[in-house]
């Protein structure tokens, strides 16, 4: 085993914490935030591997988040020029080191990624992440990034989770004794009329 390998195992430990935390938080910004900081571990991680091609697309993934986020302060939507930008970058980086088909599994993450950082429903933003961290899931293992197969089941079980638990948050808001009061009311109301 030499160094790099000991090393971006290191930074994948790193990514596995971010990347189960991520999930569990309630506000799309906190989500993201915890994102970005896995973004920065799995890069170096993939970089220590000699990963380039998923390293320059999770790189961009980190470009995508700040740009986004500056377009979220000013409270604007982000331009679908700066989108199609997204989808050519990295289909691109995706390109230059182009190898073989399992290839395509980072390009396709990339861009499951960028649907995720233009969703506002947190339980949507949840989902897509799914569907992102089974697709990365493939492409690690076949690449000897262990920490982040470690990382990326330990996702999907920790948004999974996080699907059900948020959803049944809701289910259990909207059967509050408030709202169930209101619903008896309305309908001695209806039975008056």
């Amino acid at each position: 085993m030499g160094t790099n390998f000991i090393i971006a195992q290191i930074f994948g430990v790193l990514s596995i914490i971010c990347s189960v935390c991520s999930m569990q938080f309630k506000k799309r910004k906190h989500i993201f935030i915890a994102l970005l900081l896995l973004s920065v571990f799995a890069a170096l991680n993939l970089i220590f591997l000699d990963s380039f091609s998923s390293a320059y697309i999770t790189i961009f993934g980190i470009v995508e988040m700040l740009i986004n986020s500056l377009f979220e302060r000013k409270k604007k939507s982000v331009p679908k020029l700066v989108i199609a930008f997204y989808v050519i970058v990295n289909i691109a980086l995706g390109a230059l080191n182009f190898t073989g088909w399992l290839d395509i599994l980072p390009i396709a993450c990339a861009l499951v990624f960028c649907a995720t950082l233009l969703t506002k429903n947190e339980q949507t933003i949840r989902k897509e992440m799914l569907l992102n961290q089974i697709l990365w899931l493939v492409f690690d293992f076949s690449v000897c990034a262990y920490m982040l197969v470690v990382s990326n089941i330990l996702t999907i079980i920790s948004t999974s989770i996080a699907i059900y638990r948020f959803s049944k948050t809701r289910a259990e808001k909207s059967a509050t004794p408030k709202n169930i009061s209101k619903s008896k009311a309305t309908k001695k109301s209806s039975k008056k009329n």
